[in-house]
């Protein structure tokens, strides 16, 4: 998109959402041994833990940054984000829960805009901290995004922006709006021989 260059022939792009232990433990090593390459999305308030927040209630454990910079370092993983606290449990935190990264019903924009830049930059900081990289794109919580939403991610530098949405994509040189709102096919959603039938489509 950015250079004009030709991507592969049926290029795939291996994403992983939340910062899980498991991506660190068992994904990031397969990566290494087969010589793939991933990203993964993080949710900055729930790196290096295993409760939720202040609650003290158990949730799936999630990788510490030093295992981020591991990652990172070996090339083998990019590290972006997935907001700092925009993927909240609406069972968990006080309503209205921020559940995904779009505004809360009777916000005002203004708000909302606020809320969503004030987060992103925490996120990005973390991230660049921790890490040690740029913080380039974002996936969306639970997929949802808006025109405001996107607008405010360039605003914010990003240069790619992921939902849920199950579709492949079509990216076009020059021409970097192409880059927001890119699908994606969760492997939980889609078998391996129907990944392997879209491949050879």
């Amino acid at each position: 998109v950015e250079e004009g260059r030709d991507l592969p022939e049926k290029p795939i792009l291996i994403t992983f959402d939340d910062g899980y232990e498991s991506n660190y433990q068992i994904a990031f090593p397969i990566l290494e041994e087969y010589g793939m390459e991933a990203v993964i999305f993080t949710i900055g308030v729930s790196v290096g833990k295993d409760t939720y927040k202040d609650t003290g209630a158990a949730i799936t454990p999630h990788f510490s940054y030093e295992e981020a910079r591991e990652m990172a370092e070996s090339g083998v993983i990019s590290i972006q984000s997935h907001t700092y606290d925009m993927h909240q449990s609406a069972r968990l935190d006080a309503a209205p829960a921020r559940t995904s990264a779009v505004p809360l019903e009777g916000e005002s924009e203004e708000d909302y805009m606020a809320a969503f830049l004030t987060d992103m930059e925490r996120s990005i900081a973390e991230i660049q901290e921790g890490v040690g990289e740029p913080v380039t794109a974002l996936a969306y919580p639970n997929g949802d995004y808006t025109t405001l939403s996107q607008a405010l991610c360039a605003k914010l530098g990003l240069k790619a922006t992921f939902t849920t949405e199950a579709r492949t994509n079509v990216l076009i040189k020059g021409l970097p709006q192409c880059l927001y709102g890119l699908g994606r096919y969760n492997v939980e959603e889609i078998s391996g021989a129907a990944l392997l039938e879209l491949l050879r489509g």
